[in-house]
């Protein structure tokens, strides 16, 4: 029996396909492609109006001599960052900042990498280990600084109390030096951020396949070569990572040294978040304030992308 083939059907140019009996017409593009639109629509006027909105407004700010007491002020142009970028406590406060960001996260990252490496070992006491490691994502800065103020209290604290057994001055106050005063600031820091290196570079560790390090055992490479040769490059992305997470959210450090010691003493530890706070909400120079933090998003936007330059050309695997 001979099968009959039908031809087939070509809808000429111009014309729309009619839709089969039976079978549901296809909604137009007309009509779904507003659809997506609707639904981000409460996310995109949050977002304007809680960073886009105060960002324009900054940046329109700093180039007036706004004060909190009233009044919008007068166009000054340029005055208020020739101000910022001329003063010496502006500069000071700076300064210890870029210094701050460098010490405190190339310590968390020495110090995060020594305990990914032995927690990266799937034991039940490495587990644990881990999620005790959550603990200070538990605490709010706030209140992490707050203990700390009162464990270096030079009258009841523990710290105090401690550094007498081992030798120091009775009521030895640690906050009422600049030396003192950073290693507190320093401590804390550490303690509240090389968790979470840890755990990123602890997931880099599990993730790094196997038979390169059993390939070079068989070799007869020993654990620094493994660990510089093989572990090291392969961590490179996850260092990467970190390091770029950590140093933005290191520029964005204040409730910690205004709890603890409030820029002082005298303004050795005054970072550039603090000095805002003060020539803003003390002094009441808006002006001045809106400066200082544009100059401190341009110092982030020329740093971080010369981060990723540097180490984000090693961190695709499929270039390494």
């Amino acid at each position: 029996m001979s099968t009959i083939q039908r031809p087939s059907q070509q809808v000429p140019e111009g014309t729309s396909r009619v839709p089969s009996p039976g079978r549901p017409a296809r909604p137009s593009r007309s009509r779904t492609g507003h659809v997506p639109w609707l639904y981000l629509a409460p996310a995109l006027v949050v977002l304007l109006i809680m960073t886009i909105g105060p960002a324009i407004y900054i940046f329109y700010t700093s180039f007036r001599n706004a004060s909190v007491l009233g009044g919008s002020g007068r166009f000054v142009g340029l005055q208020n960052y020739e101000t910022a970028l001329t003063d010496p406590a502006t500069q000071q406060a700076f300064l210890w900042t870029l210094l701050f960001v460098a010490g405190a996260v190339a310590l968390e990252m020495v110090l995060g990498l020594a305990l990914a490496l032995p927690l990266a070992q799937q034991t039940r006491a490495n587990k644990v280990a881990s999620a005790l490691m959550l603990l200070p994502f538990a605490v709010t800065p706030a209140v992490g600084a707050m203990i700390f103020r009162q464990l270096v209290n030079p009258n009841y604290g523990w710290v105090t109390h401690y550094l007498q057994v081992l030798g120091f001055p009775a009521n030895l106050d640690l906050l009422g030096n600049p030396v003192g005063a950073w290693a507190v600031l320093f401590a804390l820091d550490l303690w509240q951020w090389t968790p979470f290196v840890a755990l990123i570079l602890m997931a880099g560790v599990q993730s790094l396949p196997a038979e390169p390090k059993e390939a070079a055992m068989v070799d007869g490479a020993n654990k620094w070569q493994i660990l510089r040769y093989i572990t090291l490059p392969g961590l490179v992305p996850f260092l990467a990572i970190a390091l770029v997470l950590r140093t933005i959210q290191a520029f964005k450090t204040f409730d910690s040294f205004k709890i603890v010691t409030n820029g002082g003493p005298g303004n050795s530890t005054e970072m550039i978040n603090l000095a805002i706070h003060r020539i803003g909400l003390q002094s009441f120079n808006i002006g001045l304030a809106c400066a200082l933090g544009v100059l401190l998003l341009i110092v982030l936007l020329l740093l971080v992308p010369a981060i990723e330059r540097v180490i984000g050309r090693r961190a695709d695997p499929e270039e390494m």
